[in-house]
C-alpha cells in the first residue's frame, strides 16, 4: 500500500484538533453533508417552491436552476468552509488553505496514484453499471418524490444546452467546490468516526445528491473511492483531478454508453 498512501502529520494534526467533539457538533457535521442537497432539492425538485421562485424572480427556468447550482458550488461549498475556519476555528487564511489540504500539490498523487486508481475503478465500475446500476436506478425512481422532474436541467441532460462558458463554470464549481467541501473540510470534521470516516463521508456525499437521486444514488456502490483516495493521499489535488475525470470521461462517456 506504500504506493498509494503517504503520511502527513499536519493532516493528522488538523483532524485531531478540529474534529467535532461534542455530541451536538458531531450530529451537525454529519448533517452538513446532506444540508446543501436538501436545500437544492427543495428549490429545484419541489414544484411549489420552484414555481413560486419563478414568479418571484421572473428569471427563466433553466437560468434560475443554473444560478442555484452556482450559488451552492461556489458559495456554500467554498465560502462556508473558509468562513467557518476563519471565524469559528480562528484559523488564518493560510492555515485554512492548509486545513483544506490545498497547500501542497502532491505530484505523485496526481500523476501516478490517481490515474492508476481511476483505471482500476473504471474497470470495476463497468460490470456494476451494466448489471447493478439499472436495477438500483429503477428502484430509486419508484420511490415517491425521488424522480427527477421534467423541468429539471438534469432531466435528459438539459444543462448541455447552456453556452460553453456557463458549462465551464458549472463544471469547475462541481469538481472543485464539492471536493473542497466534502473531502477538504467535512472529512476532517468527522474524524471522530476514526477508520470509518472516509467511508461515511463518501456515502453521505452520494446521498447529498438528492435532486439527482435516481442516477446518483444508484452509484452508491462506487462512491467510496472518493473518500478512500483522500484517506490515502491526504491532499485535495488528486481528488480534484479524479472528480474531473469522473465527470468528463466516466460520467459523460462510460455511463452514457452502458445505460
Amino acid at each position: 500500500m506504500s504506493f498509494f498512501s503517504r503520511e502527513d502529520p499536519q493532516y493528522d494534526s488538523f483532524v485531531a484538533r478540529y474534529q467535532a467533539k461534542l455530541p451536538a457538533a458531531k450530529i451537525l457535521y454529519l448533517f452538513l453533508h446532506l444540508l446543501p442537497g436538501i436545500a437544492a432539492y427543495a428549490l429545484i425538485n419541489v414544484s411549489a417552491v420552484h414555481d413560486a421562485a419563478l414568479r418571484l424572480t421572473g428569471i427563466p427556468d433553466n437560468l434560475l436552476q443554473y444560478a442555484y447550482l452556482i450559488a451552492f458550488t461556489f458559495g456554500w461549498h467554498m465560502l462556508v468552509p473558509l468562513l467557518t475556519l476563519r471565524w469559528a476555528d480562528k484559523l488564518s487564511f493560510r492555515e485554512s488553505i492548509a486545513f483544506l489540504s490545498l497547500n501542497r500539490l502532491d505530484a505523485r498523487g496526481v500523476f501516478l496514484v490517481m490515474p492508476v486508481v481511476f483505471v482500476a475503478w473504471t474497470a470495476i465500475s463497468l460490470p456494476y453499471i451494466k448489471y447493478v446500476f439499472p436495477a438500483l436506478q429503477a428502484w430509486v425512481s419508484s420511490i415517491p418524490g425521488l424522480s427527477i422532474p421534467a423541468y429539471s436541467i438534469f432531466q435528459d441532460d438539459k444543462y448541455f444546452a447552456f453556452p460553453p462558458l456557463m458549462l465551464v463554470f458549472l463544471g469547475i464549481g462541481n469538481f472543485l467546490g464539492e471536493e473542497l467541501y466534502f473531502r477538504g473540510y467535512l472529512l476532517k470534521k468527522v474524524g471522530f468516526l476514526g477508520d470509518w470516516a472516509w467511508l461515511v463521508n463518501s456515502l453521505l456525499f452520494d446521498l447529498y445528491h438528492l435532486w439527482q437521486a435516481p442516477t446518483t444514488w444508484a452509484i452508491i456502490g462506487l462512491v467510496p473511492v472518493f473518500g478512500l483516495l483522500m484517506q490515502w493521499r491526504k491532499s485535495l489535488y488528486p481528488l480534484i483531478f479524479f472528480h474531473l475525470l469522473v465527470n468528463i470521461l466516466w460520467g459523460n462517456v462510460i455511463l452514457a454508453r452502458l445505460t
